[in-house]
């Protein structure tokens, strides 16, 4: 890199596409490789990973750094909302429904970190792993009995006014100039981060895009959300997380919670940390840029030597479903768990449904859904794989085969294959009379042919779909 080439504006070139009626800017370098997903914060937009994307991309990464709505150079959210739920669904809709991939790397700090936690609970199975740093973290109350949760209170001040005066800040704010001289502030004054982190040529890269009066305003709408319901589309997921994470932190950082690092070891019980990187701060992927490039390299070192082999075996397919506990977390922590399975690559996974139980009640409702997988595995090891990770959940097998339970895997297909052991019955005897498996399975393989029935699926959703009982989730 040459020593200005990162205060380049057209040094990656910038696409756009409008999966959710607005259009939203993204940078995407490397495709073909393993999909990498950089999510910014607050105040920052794609410009803040212009120290990690080339590196990234020539790792083997296919890189995708969006502006989330209202930033940079995507469009403001048409329904006005700008909450941590509207990035989330605007990130899956951007790279599963319009970029075709399957899962992502995940990776974000700040705003960022918030909307990737989110995406990972709330699609199963897309995230299938984390990059965290300098991030908001969930309050585990009983596990984080005695932390300090919150930042000290001096540094609570521009978030308690934007968050419950964003238009009175707005208003004050009513020049180009003025709104980003506010916005340096945070990359220089506010203790976010080491005095000598920035110069003023960086600063001023960094801080340029928000001199747009409607995007500034729409920017201030994730603390907005965090202190008023009404200012978003729904509740974030939040909580514990399954999903496989690498903790970072960045420590001459007077905003993130002083016991950041503790909090994250509640939060993430699959993890690798925290590890502190001294010297930087807030801003970890523009100041300790080659650290954390390395830690990702690292991170995902397995991922990217099996990308080339995930081609070889054979496709199953595995319905997911839960009814018990923290049934997102469940769905997830279950992909999650295959992903780390030798001879097991995930390929997709469906959206999720919320099913009316079937069996005695009282039941609350399932959330189910389909896993694709290309596996080496043979049947019955791939079922007792199956079966262990279900225990690990919690799952008991004492109380009857429709009875609730926290997590439960069933083998659907294995190729084409026909098979009738004890224990082990492929295609499921039954799959063909339930919706609820029937209906995410079309999502992903309408046209597979059950080996034993000699029918499309898509035709055999027909027969039993209940639209009353089966409901796409509205993620």
């Amino acid at each position: 890199m040459s020593e200005r080439e990162h205060l380049d504006p057209e040094r990656f070139r910038v696409q756009r596409a409008a999966p959710r009626g607005f259009a939203q800017a993204y940078v995407r370098e490397g495709a073909g490789g393993v999909p990498l997903l950089l999510v910014h914060g607050w105040p920052e937009t794609k410009r803040i990973w212009w120290r990690n994307i080339a590196a990234l991309a020539e790792a083997g990464f296919d890189v995708v750094a969006p502006d989330l709505r209202g930033f940079g150079q995507s469009a403001v959210g048409p329904d006005g909302f700008h909450d941590v739920v509207s990035h989330s669904r605007d990130l899956h809709a951007l790279l599963r429904g319009h970029l075709g991939l399957s899962c992502v790397v995940a990776v974000g700090g700040d705003l960022g970190g918030a909307v990737i936690q989110d995406l990972a609970l709330r699609f199963p199975g897309f995230v299938e792993r984390l990059v965290i740093f300098n991030s908001p973290l969930p309050t585990l109350r009983e596990r984080m009995s005695g932390l300090r949760t919150r930042p000290p209170r001096e540094q609570l001040d521009y978030f308690l006014r934007a968050g419950t005066d964003a238009d009175g800040l707005a208003a004050e704010l009513d020049t180009d100039e003025r709104r980003r001289d506010y916005v340096a502030g945070f990359y220089t004054a506010r203790g976010w981060t080491s005095a000598q982190a920035f110069d003023a040529a960086e600063v001023a890269f960094l801080a340029q895009p928000f001199g747009d009066a409607a995007k500034f305003r729409a920017g201030l709408g994730s603390y907005e959300s965090a202190l008023s319901q009404q200012a978003r589309v729904a509740r974030p997921l939040w909580g514990e997380n399954p999903t496989p994470a690498l903790v970072l932190y960045g420590p001459e950082d007077a905003v993130i919670p002083p016991d950041f690092e503790r909090m994250a070891e509640a939060v993430f019980p699959d993890r690798i940390g925290p590890f502190r990187v001294s010297g930087s701060g807030h801003f970890l992927q523009w100041e300790a840029a080659e650290v954390l490039n390395g830690a990702i390299r690292g991170f995902c070192g397995d991922r990217l030597e099996r990308a080339a082999a995930d081609a070889g075996g054979v496709q199953a397919f595995v319905a997911l479903g839960s009814n018990l506990g923290g049934r997102e977390s469940h769905l997830a922590g279950s992909i999650a768990a295959l992903r780390r399975t030798r001879g097991v690559a995930v390929l997709a996974v469906s959206p999720v449904y919320e099913t009316d139980p079937v069996g005695p009640p009282p039941q609350g409702p399932y959330l189910n859904a389909v896993a694709q997988l290309r596996t080496s595995l043979s049947p019955r090891a791939l079922l007792e794989r199956l079966q262990a990770i279900e225990v690990a959940a919690g799952r008991t097998r004492a109380s009857g085969r429709n009875a609730a339970r926290s997590l439960d895997l069933d083998l659907l297909f294995y190729g084409d294959e026909k098979i009738h052991e004890p224990g082990l019955e492929v295609p499921h005897p039954r799959l063909h009379q339930r919706a609820f498996v029937l209906e995410p399975l079309c999502d992903l393989a309408p046209d597979w042919i059950h080996p034993t029935l000699h029918e499309r699926v898509a035709d055999l959703a027909l027969r039993v779909r209940d639209p009353a009982a089966v409901r796409r989730r509205d993620a």
